[in-house]
């Protein structure tokens, strides 16, 4: 699905609007009652709701909303966040339209709209959009809190007041919503980190605008439908000669078991053979699973690397035993794919682009954000608040596909392709989850897959196996090792999916244990 910041939306709209002649006023009555429909998806049978109206648009989206829970039944009522003359003419509209309805419209201001507020099972949060820019001002800043203190079920209109649609940044504080709906494509700020801490489940409600006027743009989110449709084809007369072969060369004293896991996780998503490499220095070990094989031949490593499909070096590896020379005539002689990880950020620090392969064949770079940050040779803040931007940037810089792990995995391509993952699990916070992740991917690209498509398939299905995990119980002590074993069955879920036709509203995220108590 394509994701697209606040701006792109705006421009989407009005080239439907003007090419189809579709009004503002139709888009915004489809998009109240997508909103109606998320007020029931978290409360089948509430009892009231109020909405809270900013001045804009999205002021009058959840006063359309209003309209149309009160034809079903349910007693409403609305609330402005501005007096009614300082207010947009859509809001003015749907204002006229509620007191023409009896339903009362009061300025939050006053004793009599916090009664109602408190009195309420759900709020519907319209106050700001996704245009939303900075810091909230004080009066503003004080209504959000105290919407927040008082712990309601809370539907966001697009997008949590407070939270930045373009970047996910948060000044000081924001609506914490249970549920967010969202108009057309999901934006930036909902997906990213630490926006969608407060968007609670995502919603994405078609408003009409048809599907040509949305395939355009660079962002990307994966659903399960889309994942089920890139795992890599595997026909009756497949041969583990012809499933991908992916050497890992990593390990150091303490840290063999690194490269042995990114081994693990290649050929628990389909490789069929895998090969760990270590230093010709080392004494031989067994690896714990006997189908991976081992290596110690001396760098460069004879033929060794002819037999291979996908390079992957770095997992558990000391940058400090290394040369920047050996590892560049490795990445430019090296005839396939490499994925990069751990250690080669330490070797690399501060010099993003002697990592470019002269020889033009893929990399992929896999850092978490003190990687990135050792890389880069920058503060690790500065890749927290920025991380999409400098994702971006380090992969023209390096020409390389960057994923970026986190809560909300970021991948940037050189060409400017972007994706964010919203799979995962906190159980997945343990050693070694990087070292599998970067296996997986390694495999997906032995197995055919474009670099791009194996790189956010692998953070993807890595995520998805998590969650199964978590499902299934292991919600703390899930060991690296241990999420392997749960790969296959993540991959036959995913199969198991089929494309159907596009649904009215359509769930992209749906947080652990959703409904919250």
């Amino acid at each position: 699905m394509i994701v697209v910041t606040p701006e792109e939306m705006v421009q989407l709209e009005r080239q439907a609007m003007a090419d189809l002649s579709l009004s503002e006023e139709l888009l915004m009555e489809r998009a109240g009652m997508g909103v109606a429909r998320g007020v029931l998806r978290v409360a089948p049978d509430v009892s009231r709701v109020v909405a809270v109206a900013g001045k804009g648009n999205n002021g009058g989206d959840a006063l359309v909303a209003l309209r149309e829970l009160h034809s079903l039944g349910v007693p409403v009522s609305a609330v402005l966040t501005s007096p009614e003359e300082d207010c947009g003419p859509s809001v003015l509209r749907e204002c006229r339209r509620l007191k023409s309805m009896g339903i009362e419209v009061d300025l939050v201001l006053s004793s009599r709209a916090w009664h109602r507020i408190g009195h309420a099972e759900v709020l519907i949060d319209g106050i700001l959009g996704t245009g939303f820019r900075g810091g909230l001002s004080p009066d503003l800043l004080g209504i959000v809190s105290r919407i927040n203190q008082a712990k309601k079920k809370v539907v966001a209109v697009d997008i949590p007041s407070g939270v930045d649609g373009r970047t996910a940044n948060v000044d000081a504080e924001a609506i914490r919503a249970v549920l967010t709906v969202t108009f057309g494509l999901p934006k930036w700020g909902l997906l990213a980190d630490p926006g969608h801490r407060y968007a609670g489940m995502v919603v994405v409600s078609d408003i009409g605008i048809p599907s040509t006027f949305l395939r355009s743009g660079k962002g990307m989110v994966l659903t399960g439908e889309e994942a089920s449709g890139w795992l890599p084809e595997r026909g009756p007369f497949i041969h583990k000669g012809n499933a991908g072969h992916v050497a890992v060369w990593g390990g150091s004293a303490g840290k063999r078991g690194a490269p042995e896991l990114s081994a693990l996780g290649a050929l628990r998503s389909g490789s069929g053979l895998a090969t760990v490499i270590y230093d010709g220095n080392l004494q031989e070990i067994l690896p714990r699973n006997p189908e991976i094989m081992v290596e110690t031949t001396p760098f460069p490593f004879g033929d060794l690397l002819d037999r291979v499909d996908v390079l992957a070096i770095g997992p558990g590896m000391d940058p400090e035993s290394l040369e920047i020379a050996s590892v560049k005539r490795l990445l430019d002689g090296f005839h396939g794919p490499v994925v990069a990880d751990a250690g080669i950020f330490g070797l690399f620090r501060g010099n993003a682009d002697g990592i470019v392969r002269s020889n033009g064949k893929p990399l992929i770079l896999t850092p978490h954000p003190g990687e990135l940050a050792r890389f880069l040779d920058r503060p690790v803040q500065e890749i927290l608040s920025r991380a999409r931007e400098i994702a971006v940037d380090t992969a023209r810089q390096a020409n390389a596909i960057v994923l970026l792990k986190g809560w909300r995995t970021i991948i940037a391509g050189p060409d400017g392709e972007i994706a964010v993952n919203l799979t995962g699990a906190p159980n997945m916070a343990t050693a070694g989850m990087g070292d599998l992740l970067t296996g997986i991917i390694a495999s997906f690209l032995g197995q055919g897959l474009s670099p791009f498509r194996a790189t956010v398939l692998g953070a993807y299905v890595h995520g998805q196996a998590g969650q199964l995990d978590w499902e299934n119980g292991k919600t703390c002590g899930l060991l690296a090792h241990e999420l392997a074993e749960s790969l296959p069955f993540a991959l036959t879920q995913l199969k198991a999916l089929k494309r159907g036709r596009s649904a009215q509203d359509t769930v992209l995220y749906e947080p652990l244990g959703f409904p919250p108590d």
